[in-house]
């Protein structure tokens, strides 16, 4: 339902008068987009006139996005769903060496291994689950997943398994981290070839639905003399994964923010005060600006750069 100003300006945006042929045509997304654009820029106070909203149009709503890489050192600060009884005086760490996933519901459990620091050097490993409602031990339904395993669509050979990622608010997942193998070409020979979707995403990362993960299976490992490796199998098309949001450079995106920021007119002179940082899609911007309506205005232009997750915006309002 649009809000009676929300429908006011739409029908400014489309004719510039709020009284045009257009003002009755279907809403489609091109206007919904410009609305909550112009929403998010200006609404009436009744007092100094126009006043910059607090959030982003683009982020509000968001699961806030966090990826787990598999093999990767994780800690409390990196799991704060995790519940408290777990967590101890520094929060779980340790080396993730997989997860357990309900795909049905986006339940997590986490296997961490940590290391002693004195001999022996013992090695232990926790399951950790990642958030309030679940069991402490994996649902009889949950499935393995592991750092690069092979992962199988019903035509075939996809890629490998990086990692997972998770909303921070409520420690369920949210995608899976597929590296798409590099090679597909050897397997297409034309167009109408089964893999052929996966060539314009070759050796990319892309999330995927948790939900797509059916079974994890033995298979004959690649490596001779080292027995059978479990492998993930998902109930996706080679067109569904190759749809799947495409995880971009952290060098790209941090550019893109640099050049959306400085094509801004309100920010362009402000642009050296401002600093970008990005991990996993994750932009943290810090510096400082003179007003909130620069720094609302910053993170509305930068939930618009393809690749951006989640925003930190730290920065400071004053001269």
């Amino acid at each position: 339902m649009i809000l009676p100003a929300a429908w006011i300006m739409l029908r400014l945006a489309r004719d510039g008068s709020g009284s045009g042929n257009r003002s009755n045509a279907p809403i489609n997304d091109q206007d919904m987009h410009l609305v909550r654009r112009r929403l998010f820029v200006a609404m009436s106070t009744g007092s100094d006139g126009w006043s910059f909203l607090d959030g982003s149009d683009a982020g509000i709503g968001r699961p806030r996005r966090h990826f787990l890489r598999f093999g990767a050192k994780i800690s409390g600060q990196d799991v704060p769903s995790v519940p408290e009884r777990y967590r101890g005086l520094d929060g779980p760490s340790g080396k993730l060496m997989g997860v357990r996933l309900v795909p049905a519901t986006g339940d997590l459990w986490l296997r961490l291994v940590r290391t002693g620091h004195r001999p022996p050097f013992e090695r232990t490993v926790r399951t950790i689950p990642l958030n309030n409602r679940q069991s402490p031990a994996p649902a009889p339904e949950a499935i393995e997943l592991r750092d690069g395993m092979r992962v199988y669509c019903p035509v075939g050979y996809v890629g490998r398994l990086d990692g997972v990622t998770f909303d921070v608010g409520s420690g369920v997942a949210l995608e899976l981290l597929l590296h798409v193998r590099s090679d597909v070409l050897a397997e297409v020979e034309t167009t109408t070839s089964p893999l052929a979707p996966l060539v314009p995403v070759a050796g990319q990362r892309v999330l995927i639905s948790p939900s797509w993960a059916s079974s994890v299976k033995p298979e004959p490992g690649t490596v001779p003399f080292r027995g059978e490796v479990l492998t993930l199998h998902v109930d996706a098309s080679p067109e569904q994964i190759a749809s799947g949001t495409a995880l971009r450079p952290d060098k790209a995106v941090a550019a893109d923010v640099v050049d959306i920021l400085a094509a801004n007119p309100a920010l362009a002179p402000f642009a050296g005060r401002i600093r970008v940082q990005v991990h996993d899609g994750t932009v943290r911007l810090l510096g400082s600006l003179p007003t909130a309506r620069h720094r609302a205005s910053a993170e509305q232009d930068i939930w618009h750069v393809p690749g951006v997750f989640a925003l930190d915006n730290e920065v400071a309002v004053g001269d």
